[in-house]
């Protein structure tokens, strides 16, 4: 037993240098298990703390298998489930949040601050990434799942609709149609949850040119939307009278793909203030362009690179937006009520691989001059998109000539909306 002691003292006290090298892949790795056990612990201590507060409290604990899930693709998706999910907790609706991402802001519901979190009543659960993740969502439980992602049950795509599912609910999170969807994407589901009446018609020509069963098409609104606009009124006027933002898509699609760096430089040059904010994927799915596109643009000062996952501040310096089809300028201009100049990027060249193929027309593009001007790809010159920036930077919502109420429904109630729309769902299966 001395000599052990003894042992243990030399280890302690005196540490020996192991000359190991730890390379950055093993390192992320490692500290991924360790915040994955911390969590972990600190969801099983918080279990402790409600198991000991109900002992003393006499409070009753009654566990419910959850027959209701949600899946997420990670983090950057929170914004379209959280005012839903804590309505559902407000209504002691059970359900699990099955999630890609090991820091998604979900897990944040656990917090001990917070008075709506019965941990008996929800569960967040963090199934990894890749393969791994995916075999487990394949293999949910769960009578109803309720995601923002496309694409479930289609042909190559890693996820398939889970056999125990009999209700398969996809929420837009964006002003969209289907028809910048893949093809096939929603043939799987068996209710979507649109935001306006506008969207229901495209649903229904894909489910008949395909002989498919009808969907339940409800109309809930966009909470995030409500949420942007009441940020957006908080927030003010941050404008400086000659700001202009580049929202561009990703991929192939996207205007900085087909303009590249020439009319931004020209667009600066001019004397415009400009932020390029390329989507999300793009620092993912196409880094390299990216990061290249920003090492040829460093050395103007006039020109910022808006990576921030929140793009409130961004649109509200702006004083006008040049994007291609792109969902955030319908955010742009329904929370600030300012105009865009849409650039045609050949996205017909593309059209097969999307549902808008199949349908009428883009519905995208068909509104694109009621929230400014849209220009196809031959009238696209330096010339024209600064006489276009002129005309329109000063005139705000007097171009905005689009029927909110039929895009956009229950403006400031959308989450009550939805919430009650899963809820009534979830009972049908006893949920």
């Amino acid at each position: 037993m001395n000599r052990l002691k003894l042992m243990l003292y030399l280890l302690v006290f005196f540490p020996v240098c192991a000359y190991a090298y730890l390379d950055p892949g093993t390192g992320n790795a490692l500290m991924a298990a360790i915040f994955g056990l911390f969590g972990s612990l600190l969801f099983f201590s918080k279990s402790i703390f409600f198991k000991i507060k109900a002992k003393l409290t006499g409070d009753v604990i009654v566990r419910v298998q959850s027959k209701l899930a949600f899946f997420s693709e990670g983090g950057k998706y929170w914004i379209y489930y959280e005012d839903i999910l804590k309505e559902l907790i407000k209504k002691k609706q059970f359900f699990t949040y099955y999630t890609m991402d090991m820091e998604d802001p979900a897990f944040q519901l656990l917090d001990f601050g917070n008075p709506d979190a019965d941990i008996d009543a929800f569960h967040i659960r963090y199934v990894g990434r890749g393969n791994k993740g995916y075999a487990r969502i394949n293999n949910l439980k769960e009578s109803v799942v309720v995601t923002t992602t496309p694409n479930i049950g289609t042909p190559g795509y890693p996820i398939s609709k889970p056999k125990s599912c009999k209700n398969l609910i996809h929420i837009f999170h964006s002003i969209s149609t289907v028809g910048g969807y893949h093809k096939y994407s929603l043939d799987c589901f068996d209710t979507v949850i649109v935001s306006g009446i506008e969207f229901e018609n495209d649903v229904r020509t894909l489910e008949k040119k395909r002989n498919l069963p009808p969907k339940k098409v409800l109309v809930g609104g966009l909470p995030y939307m409500d949420r942007l606009i009441e940020r957006a009124a908080k927030l003010g006027s941050q404008t400086d009278g000659k700001t202009v933002l580049i929202a561009s898509t990703w991929d192939k699609r996207g205007l900085l793909r087909t303009y590249g760096k020439e009319l931004i430089k020209k667009i600066a040059q001019a004397g415009y203030n400009v932020i390029v904010r390329p989507h999300p994927y793009s620092y993912v799915y196409e880094s390299d362009f990216i990061n290249q596109l920003q090492e040829e643009l460093a050395s103007d000062e006039n020109i910022k690179f808006d990576k921030e996952v929140d793009n409130l501040l961004s649109m509200a310096k702006s004083n006008i937006m040049i994007s291609d089809i792109s969902m955030v300028r319908f955010d742009y201009c329904f929370a600030f009520g300012r105009p865009v100049i849409s650039l045609d990027t050949d996205y017909e060249k593309h059209s097969q691989e999307y549902e808008y193929s199949d349908l009428d027309g883009y519905w995208d593009i068909k509104v694109s001059d009621k929230i400014g001007v849209y220009l196809k790809k031959e009238e696209v010159t330096y010339t024209k998109v600064m006489e276009e920036i002129e005309k329109l930077i000063d005139k705000k919502s007097e171009k905005i000539e689009i029927d909110k109420d039929r895009i956009i429904a229950n403006t400031g109630s959308s989450t009550q909306v939805i919430a009650k729309q899963i809820v009534d769902i979830c009972n049908m299966y006893q949920c």
